[in-house]
């Protein structure tokens, strides 16, 4: 077999077994259909938002909200088109990392089966999540900064990326400075808009429609009133539970951080000082609940990094071998996800295996084989709740509050707009998330004081609570995200809830610690 024909065997074997392997592994979560809601919401003509009374910014990734919507409302079918959409991005990633950032296409080859073997980077190549979009806009990122085209192609592709999701600067940031600082006169200005300009007038757009400049999610994980080292002893957690749950992504990182530091040339350090300052952002936000879901963007960039370097001559001089190995453990994970039981419960650390939980639900696999079985897409149990709440929403002829007991995903998605859901974790509820959160509760999920009156009053054009001193807060963030764009007043409320009038609520002891 000559050279080019051994190429091209590698590469074809190794997307096979990557199209394989994420359509055997295929899954969504039900966070994913938080931002479906929005989808479905938007593709009927109810603007961008959760709750259609109200504009609140529920999701994180605008790039991926705009990009699955189109597809979304050409088959008006979540699971499966969702699936199929972030299967295809994942494995032009991938393919993007095997042959135009290798150099070696047999190298790039072995890393594409590494990135499968990851726990972490295979399962959230699907999920219904951003990270697909991710993984491509990062391979395209650094594959277009080696080729050294003009400087302003590679700074907007890092624009797209933190539109995509805007922590994301913490990853990239290091080498975006570093285009700044190379280019001069107008091809700086160039590198810089290309740069800000999605994720600024995204931000600029965020404050006109939703009265705030950062998804609500963010004031609702972040603005918690827990102390920096509660947060971070739990990202400490975090990421112990990921190296255990996915060393060879542990190791994969370990290993590209490493070669950067030994590097000599200033992009490759920067990337991989990019990666330790996003493993560091990850442990000072006190990580998420979802296993590994963080670590997978700076996994991804690290099989990048290593990807640039030379093969290890141990490795390709039996490339052979240890390929047929790689492809023989995919066969065998594969085999071991697809039959992995459900686990419901949540271990102490509060960090779950998300895929374990919904799989058997969501999977690809599943839902096409019950489709198959009984003519009609097959619907989880929290979506057949969504389901009965509708009917009951049309029985009454009229939209109903819901008090969320179960999850703000599938119910709330299948419910459509018949329903407003108030949620006590605040992801959805600009009110409650401007309010400290209650001690003690898991990662992710911190659950907020609930003011009487308030679920009681949030179908009124202008709710109220019986809690006096809220009253103010409660009638700003109204106006902010009820009252028409351009009304009386409404600026003035955006104001005050930008410039920190009311940050005192979280000295107040609305639980009586302090009794």
């Amino acid at each position: 077999m000559n050279n080019i024909a051994s190429k091209q065997f590698f590469l074809s074997i190794s997307m096979l077994v990557a199209a394989i392997m994420l359509l055997g592994t295929a899954w969504i979560g039900d966070d994913a259909f938080i931002t479906l809601r929005v989808i479905d919401n938007f593709v009927n003509g109810f603007g961008l938002r959760y709750n259609v009374i109200e504009r609140v910014q529920v999701f994180t990734h605008p790039l991926w909200l705009f990009l699955l919507a189109p597809f979304y409302a050409l088959t008006r079918e979540a699971m499966v088109t969702t699936m199929l959409v972030s299967i295809i991005l994942s494995l032009s990633a991938l393919w993007l990392l095997a042959t135009r950032i290798s150099r070696n296409i047999e190298y790039g080859c072995l890393l594409v089966l590494a990135a499968l073997a990851s726990r972490a980077i295979c399962q959230y190549s699907t999920s219904g999540l951003e990270n697909p979009l991710t993984f491509l806009l990062l391979a395209l990122f650094v594959w277009q900064f080696d080729r050294g085209v003009r400087s302003w192609i590679p700074a907007g592709i890092a624009g797209l990326l933190l539109l995509n999701r805007l922590d994301l600067v913490v990853l990239v940031g290091p080498i975006m400075a570093y285009m700044l600082f190379r280019a001069d006169g107008r091809e700086r200005a160039k590198v810089a808009m290309a740069m800000v300009f999605p994720a600024l007038a995204w931000m600029i757009f965020s404050i006109i429609y939703y009265g705030a400049p950062f998804p609500n999610t963010a004031y609702a994980k972040l603005g918690t009133g827990y102390g920096i080292e509660s947060l971070i002893l739990q990202g400490f957690v975090y990421t112990k539970d990921f190296v255990l749950t996915d060393p060879l992504l542990a190791l994969i990182i370990s290993m590209a951080v490493y070669a950067a530091a030994r590097s000599r040339n200033w992009p490759t350090i920067l990337q991989g000082a990019g990666i330790v300052l996003y493993v560091a952002y990850i442990i000072i936000i006190g990580g998420d609940f979802m296993s590994g879901r963080f670590f997978a963007p700076p996994g991804f960039l690290a099989l990048c990094l290593l990807a640039k370097m030379p093969a290890p001559r141990w490795l390709m001089k039996r490339e052979k071998v240890a390929f047929l190995l790689s492809v023989g453990v995919l066969g065998a994970l594969l085999a071991t996800r697809v039959m992995e039981k459900q686990i419901l419960n949540v271990p102490g650390s509060g960090i779950s295996d998300e895929r374990d939980f919904y799989y058997s639900f969501n999977g690809l696999l599943p839902v096409l084989k019950g489709w198959v079985a009984t003519g009609n897409e097959p619907v989880h149990p929290w979506g057949q709740i969504g389901i009965e709440r509708k009917h009951l929403a049309q029985s009454l002829g009229m939209p109903f509050v819901e008090y969320a007991t179960v999850e703000d995903g599938m119910p709330t998605f299948y419910a459509g707009s018949s329903i407003d859901n108030v949620d006590p974790m605040a992801l959805t509820d600009a009110f409650l998330a401007r309010l400290p959160a209650i001690p003690g509760g898991r990662v992710g999920h911190y659950r907020r004081f609930m003011p009487p009156g308030y679920a009681e009053t949030v179908l009124n054009p202008v709710p109220t609570t019986d809690v006096k001193i809220l009253r103010p807060l409660l009638n700003d963030v109204t106006l902010a995200t009820r009252a028409p764009l351009f009304a009386d007043g409404r600026w003035g409320a955006i104001w005050r809830l930008l410039s920190g009038r009311y940050h005192w609520v979280y000295e107040y002891d609305f639980y009586g610690l302090n009794k």
